[in-house]
């Protein structure tokens, strides 16, 4: 393989001015947490070199899935600039400023904005960043579904089969997917997991390792075996017997082997789809970890000593120097003209985010004034002190004594950082709140005393205006708002035929996603034992034979499994996991609550993952197999729809509803219900379960019984029971999905009617039942209609012991709701029921 040639001398002061630019930023970000203009930063010093050479290796139309330390890469890519950079550091709010996240995420979490409210944006043309996170090693798992996809759009070209609006995600499967991580975090499983799979499926996906010797103040020595990746890498490798992931290693420091080993290692991995690990060592943290502590602490003098010498930007002005005619004199200008730049930069971001709060000052300062001419007109200071002294007391800490604005915003000097002590720091939770104090005070008082106020008006004006800005901003977009949206005519029901044949409810699974696998080519179903045996339950069977690309079996590796879908989702596919058992589920859940459930919100609506999770569970015998972490799920994502479908014919539904949004779904298919027999319907694949809907299963007046999947069964024969052997006629409601719940507050309606409540749920205790409760009484407010207390049943705080009688002493059964219910009927009729 042919090395490249250096650079030229443009190039090379181009590098050095990215690369001093950085350094520059990461000091001056620094400085502003010290002035209190940010509360903590996080930076990418000492790393500049090698995020250059991968940058000249990066294309448009690849990704990065990276960690939060790569700022010298996004700025060589043009992807990031000095301003953003520092709307990044002061948290603004408004993508238009800080686009990766809308002040959401903290600095150093960049993300490139691929989705625009139901628009997906032409990737090959983009600088692709996956939005980055914090939790270290968890952006790796879906570098595997990036990788993946790549090759999958390799194998559509190949064989004519792309879909339409292909060619906006995908240049003939030629992009690569590029993993950054720093070496302490190669400890977690996530690195090991997904280094091998990279190797297993021989996909583009390179992965740079950042070492610079420490995991915050642990040196490597206590996170690696052999204490370097070095020793440990290789055996991932290639050899004359098989394929594997190419190791490269190379120095930090080093300007033109960096530029080397990237250019050796992409090529292949571009060309041939061949997975590599670039150790990049000797890496130094100038500055040290973050602004919350100094690396002087735990690092030794002579390790000190050493890094001041290996320092990646001083090694490389010397380099320059010495290699070319590029002077001292040269690099000052360059120095001095890059301070000027990131000086502006600061300023015109901190103007920027401090506008709309001088605006808002402004506004509040106008509505005080007007406030304390009203008190002093009804003579409040004197005759009612004490409100006086309450109000001085809320406004003056962000207002002089006389509430007026402490500093004009439109003096020049108001906006430069050269005088801090004129320019206080404002945020837009100070007036709100000092607002809602306000409000508080007078209110109270009028209340009181009959006194009012006129000013009260104008403040509950700005209140309800300030409020709604709070949820725009910070509360809005844990969903991309494209679900439920049907088209006329579409079915939201199954519909049956009189000679509809009964079946087994995993015929049901099998022959929907038999249609749907031949109705778009964008669908993959990815898990284990998917492919030739067709599922665990045999749900999948025969589909492998038919659509071979499209069932992709994989090792049991169910958190790369979940990145595997989730990268794809992000780039055009529509992709289903298969995760065999709910409580395997477990292995999943930090990548489900960390990246998938909080994508859309942590990217302010710039980002989408419509990824299906499909699993399996409830009503099993055994501690493993049987438990239903519902409420753990529920709490942990937020932000994934969580639907609990009681049979297949509806989880069909459920699942061509989630086909048709942008947002990630786990459906929870009952186990006890493969076996089953249903009817099958006419319009399989063609309906549409609404998802926050419930269903009737059962009409009552008596008592309202909420429950959800296999449960269902449980109530619904209870319910039979009750009504013909005791004539109580329970009203029984399926909640179909857990998120959303009840939109229409339907469960309300109910309660309006029966005036009881009873919910059954195989949770622990305090569990989704629980969840429910609170959704009943606190969101629907339908407490006002119970004339009973609410009952909740669930299963046994342990998990279900094997075997059929572990079963029924340790989760819900008949039994257990028709003895709660004749409680509640006691209640209400204690000489009938006694």
């Amino acid at each position: 393989m042919t090395h490249p040639p250096l650079p030229d001398l443009p190039e090379i002061r181009s590098d050095y001015t990215t690369a001093f630019l950085s350094r520059e930023l990461s000091i001056v970000a620094r400085k502003e947490v010290a002035l209190g203009r940010a509360g903590f930063v996080i930076l990418g010093e000492g790393k500049e070199l090698a995020q250059i050479a991968m940058a000249k290796v990066f294309q448009p139309g690849d990704w990065r899935s990276g960690y939060y330390r790569d700022q010298t890469f996004m700025l060589a890519k043009g992807a990031l600039t000095p301003e953003q950079f520092f709307a990044q550091v002061y948290a603004h709010s408004d993508v238009n400023y800080e686009p990766s996240s809308g002040g959401r995420q903290m600095n150093g979490h960049y993300a490139s904005r691929y989705y625009t409210k139901g628009t997906w944006h032409d990737q090959t043309q983009m600088i692709n960043v996956a939005a980055d996170m914090s939790c270290t090693s968890g952006q790796l798992p879906r570098l595997i579904g990036l990788g993946y996809s790549s090759r999958y759009y390799r194998h559509l070209h190949d064989h004519h089969q792309l879909f339409e609006n292909a060619k906006l995600f995908s240049q003939q499967g030629n992009e690569v997917a590029f993993g950054t991580i720093g070496d302490a975090a190669t400890a977690e499983g996530h690195f090991w997991e997904t280094v091998n799979a990279m190797g297993v499926l021989q996909i583009p996906v390179a992965l740079s390792v950042w070492d610079n010797g420490y995991g915050i103040s642990v040196p490597t020595r206590f996170q690696t075996t052999k204490g370097s990746l070095a020793k440990v890498l290789p055996g991932f490798c290639s050899d004359e017997t098989a394929k594997g992931v190419e190791f490269y290693h190379v120095k930090g420091w080093d300007y033109p082997q960096l530029i080397s080993t990237y250019h050796q290692a992409i090529q292949p991995c571009r060309t041939q789809h061949q997975p590599c690990v670039i150790l990049v060592d000797e890496l130094t943290q100038p500055l040290g970890h973050s602004s919350s502590g100094s690396h002087t602490r735990y690092k030794s003098t002579s390790r000190l000593a050493w890094e001041r010498q290996h320092d990646c930007l001083t090694v490389f002005k010397s380099w320059i120097l010495h290699h070319t005619t590029i002077t001292t004199a040269e690099l000052t200008q360059i120095e001095t003209e890059v301070k000027a730049r990131v000086q502006a930069a600061k300023d015109s971001a901190y103007a920027a985010w401090q506008s709309p709060h001088h605006s808002r000052k402004q506004k509040l300062s106008a509505a005080l004034t007007e406030l304390k001419l009203e008190l002093n007109e009804h003579q409040i200071p004197t005759h009612h002190p004490q409100l006086h002294t309450q109000l001085t007391a809320i406004i003056t800490p962000t207002f002089n004594s006389t509430w007026s604005l402490t500093a004009d915003p439109d003096t020049p000097s108001s906006h430069t950082s050269s005088t801090p002590e004129l320019t206080p720091t404002y945020h837009h939770h100070q007036f709100h709140s000092i607002v809602r104090q306000i409000i508080h005070l007078l209110t109270q008082f009028s209340q009181t005393t009959g006194l009012t106020f006129t000013t009260t008006a104008q403040f509950k004006a700005m209140e309800t205006t300030w409020d709604r800005w709070g949820q725009q901003h910070y509360r809005s977009q844990l969903f991309s708002g494209s679900l439920n949206q049907a088209t006329p005519g579409d079915d939201t029901q199954p519909q049956y035929r009189e000679d509809s044949e009964l079946v087994d409810g995993r015929e049901l699974i099998r022959d929907y996603f038999h249609q749907k696998c031949g109705q778009d080519p964008r669908i993959v179903i990815i898990g284990e034992d998917v492919g030739y045996l067709g599922g665990v339950n045999l749900e999948f069977e025969g589909l492998k034979e038919t659509y071979p690309q499209q069932i992709i079996d994989t090792g049991i590796r169910e958190l790369t499994i979940l990145g595997q879908g989730h990268g794809m989702a992000m780039r055009g596919f529509r992709p289903v996991v298969d995760i065999q058992y709910l409580d395997y589920l477990l292995f999943c859940l930090q990548g489900m609550s960390d990246d998938i459930a909080c994508l859309h919100y942590r990217s302010a609506g710039g980002q989408v993952s419509p990824l299906i999770i499909r699993t399996k569970g409830h009503r099993l015998m055994g501690i493993w197999h049987s438990g239903s972490p519902m409420a753990m799920i529920l709490n942990a994502c937020r932000g994934i729809h969580l639907c609990v479908p009681r049979n297949m014919s509806q989880a069909c539904g459920i699942y061509e509803t989630l086909f048709h949004c942008n947002d990630p779904g786990l459906v929870i298919e009952p186990m006890n219900g493969y076996r089953k027999k249903e009817r099958s319907p006419a319009n399989l694949s063609q309906y549409r379960i609404p998802l926050g809907e419930i269903e009737i299963l059962h009409s009552g007046h008596d008592l309202t019984i909420v429950t959800y999947g296999a449960c269902c069964a449980i109530v619904t024969t209870a319910a039979q029971i009750l009504s013909t052997q005791f004539a109580i006629h329970a009203e029984v409601i399926d909640c179909q999905t857990l998120h959303p719940f009840d939109q229409d507050h339907q469960i309300k309606q109910s309660l309006s009617k029966t005036h009881s409540l009873l919910i059954v749920d195989e949770d622990v205790p305090g569990g989704a039942s629980a969840y429910i409760l609170t959704k009943i009484l606190t969101e629907q407010l339908a407490l006002e209609f119970l004339d009973t207390p609410p009952i909740t049943i669930h299963a046994a705080e342990n998990r279900p012991a094997y075997s059929l009688d572990g079963d029924y002493y340790c989760k819900p059964q008949v039994d257990d709701v028709l003895a709660a219910v004749l409680r509640v009927m006691h209640d209400k009729q204690p000489a009938r029921f006694a």
